[in-house]
């Protein structure tokens, strides 16, 4: 959806699959090429699947990238970049470019260390090396998050004027706008990766919950469809389909995210889309979604008697609900929408390529 709106701005947008994630069907048949409004294109890579993470594949994985970058039939004018597990290019820094981070390595390895497996500190400081290339060499890093920035500034020493915090959207293609209404008493949880997403916590505090409010309900998704079942909990398991998940935000008063670890929470964007108002922790980028007491609580302990806490008090103000509904469905229509980042972006690439050495460009102006 990001790059539907790049296209809606770019003279031409070629998307070239770099990797298993995105060679599929349905990207295949949605990549195409059109000309609007200005001569300008721009080529979208996407990340690494199933990567190892040492030095020796960033690079190995930057140089794929770059010969296939190289194989196009013209040059473009800027290479826009998914993710941070490799780069566009390695050996040859002729082509401006920009990276679109939701983490970093530094921040992996501070926060949730699963997602920095390295045998020793050697091998981390190498891979947080080739960041440091890649980083060096772009010519805009748009960011999820300001907690992104900061760690690209104090642990790479990235120039500040060249990062722009963009945010993201979810899967919706533009805001929604019917209506939402509360009072159903159910809780919405994303289970995948439960313990990172605080999934113990949710359980403990829905049974604190049913307590003062036997009517409540837990709804699950993600995680194990047979998980240990509880009065009120329903697993829902993987839940296929925009409709659906449509249904659901609208059918639920709160959604619960208290996570150990999240980079930033576009499921939280794709809830506030519909008027479903979060509890979050406040770790990672999740506060920069939702602010406390305007468009969710922010927790201030990570733990299940604050959360439950938390829902009680939020299930029994439904002004407060309704209040919080409001604020976040138009933090989605102004800032957290794909086609809002994707005009910020345009203009900042438009500014990379007018002060950038790369000679097709220039040339061909």
């Amino acid at each position: 959806m990001l790059f539907d709106g790049l296209e809606e701005l770019a003279g031409s947008l070629e998307r070239v699959p770099v990797d298993n994630l995105f060679d599929s069907r349905w990207l295949k048949q949605t990549a195409k090429e059109i000309c609007k409004r200005l001569p300008i294109s721009i080529t979208t890579t996407g990340k690494a699947s199933g990567m190892r993470k040492n030095a020796a594949s960033y690079i190995k994985q930057s140089r794929a990238c770059e010969r296939k970058l190289r194989s196009l039939r013209e040059v473009p004018d800027f290479v826009f970049h998914l993710f941070g597990l490799y780069c566009p290019f390695w050996d040859n820094f002729d082509v401006p470019f920009s990276m679109y981070l939701d983490y970093t390595m530094a921040l992996a390895h501070r926060t949730w260390e699963p997602w920095a497996p390295f045998a020793n500190k050697g091998d981390l400081q190498a891979w947080m090396d080739c960041e440091a290339v890649a980083y060096r060499n772009a010519a805009r890093i748009f960011t999820f998050s300001g907690l992104v920035k900061r760690s690209l500034i104090e642990d790479y020493g990235v120039a500040s004027d060249k990062i722009v915090v963009a945010g993201a959207a979810g899967q919706f293609a533009k805001p929604y706008e019917g209506s939402k209404s509360f009072g159903q008493l159910r809780l919405l949880f994303n289970a995948t990766n439960f313990e990172r997403k605080g999934g113990d916590l949710v359980l403990e505090a829905f049974s604190k919950v049913r307590t003062e409010i036997p009517m409540a309900e837990l709804v699950v998704i993600g995680g194990e469809e047979d998980a240990e079942a509880a009065p009120g909990v329903q697993h829902l398991g993987f839940v296929s389909g925009l409709r659906a998940m449509e249904e659901l935000f609208l059918s639920c008063d709160i959604l619960l995210a208290p996570a150990r670890c999240e980079p930033y929470g576009q499921f939280l964007v794709e809830a506030a889309n519909y008027g479903l108002p979060s509890i979050v922790s406040d770790r990672g980028g999740m506060k920069e979604i939702i602010e406390h007491e305007v468009n969710g609580v922010v927790l201030p302990d990570l733990s299940s008697d604050c959360l439950a806490d938390a829902v009680i008090a939020l299930l029994r103000d439904p002004a407060r609900l309704e209040a919080y509904s409001r604020a976040g469905r138009e933090k989605v229509r102004t800032q957290l929408n794909w086609l809002t980042i994707a005009d910020l972006m345009f203009h900042e690439i438009q500014g990379a390529i007018a002060t950038s050495r790369h000679p097709a460009y220039h040339s061909a102006a």
